[in-house]
């Protein structure tokens, strides 16, 4: 599916932005939510891996998973014979704990491998916290000539009315326009960005939950967390009209954004 939305398109910005400071300050507060983080999050739909791991038949991957957190991904990639090797990588000790691949503790910036030892590397949900040029360069020194990074971030549909105002509701940032691309530099050649649409089924107490795992929440004060969950139910009973106890379909979007090495001479 293609989309392009006009240059001034107020439902998007030019995709999460966070500095330096924020990111050293904010980036480990997700491992105190761990849990819940792994309990309400969505996961990747198949088409996504497949772009992920697309190749020959009989190819197989060591792959890094940049930024894992409780390994969402890191699952999905296990579970998946084109894997051969996983190294899951985060800043927050918490997270990794519950992440069942091989982890090891470091950033986007330091990556604790050895040069050309993966032929992929994976970032999902986590591009927005990372220092793109000095991530550029480790990548790249980590990949094997030929290998490629792929970058995945699910965000709520914001072309759909209702759910673009729950997102400013749960002050969910800025969403990347479709058809993001990284500016990489570092040799990287990157392919035109593939959507996925998908749904998962969500209550509102699920939703109050996902905006729990959210920057935003974890920053802030009590008072400023109990409006907002008073606004999400007050916006999804009785604007939006969802019953209170009932189920229904949060819409979502999923960008998958390809970058390759070029192959050795």
């Amino acid at each position: 599916m293609t989309y392009q939305p006009a240059e001034n398109d107020l439902r998007y910005g030019a995709g999460p932005k966070i500095p330096q400071q924020t990111r050293t300050a904010h980036g480990r507060r997700f491992g105190t939510t761990a849990e819940l983080y792994d309990a309400v999050r969505p996961g990747y739909p198949a088409d996504a891996i497949d772009a992920v791991l697309a190749g020959p038949a009989d190819r197989q991957f060591d792959v890094c998973d940049l930024g894992a957190g409780t390994g969402l991904l890191s699952r999905d990639l296990l579970l998946d014979d084109r894997v051969a090797e996983l190294t899951a990588v985060d800043p927050d000790e918490q997270l990794l704990a519950r992440n069942p691949a091989q982890v090891r503790v470091g950033t986007a910036e330091a990556i604790p491998l050895p040069d050309a030892s993966v032929d992929l590397v994976t970032a999902s949900q986590a591009w927005h916290w990372f220092d793109p040029q000095a991530a550029g360069a480790e990548i790249a020194r980590v990949l094997r000539p030929g290998g490629r990074l792929a970058i995945l971030n699910n965000q709520l549909d914001v072309r759909i009315p209702w759910v673009l105002r729950l997102a400013r509701i749960m002050h969910a940032g800025d969403v990347y326009r479709p058809g993001w691309q990284p500016h990489l530099g570092h040799g990287f050649t990157t392919e035109p960005t593939q959507e996925q649409l998908f749904t998962t089924p969500v209550t509102i107490d699920t939703v109050v939950k996902l905006a729990a795992t959210r920057s935003y929440w974890l920053r802030s004060n009590e008072r400023i967390r109990t409006r907002v969950e008073a606004n999400i139910r007050d916006y999804l009973a009785h604007e939006a009209g969802f019953d209170t106890t009932g189920t229904f379909e949060l819409p979502y979007l999923c960008l998958v954004s390809i970058s390759r090495l070029p192959t050795a001479d």
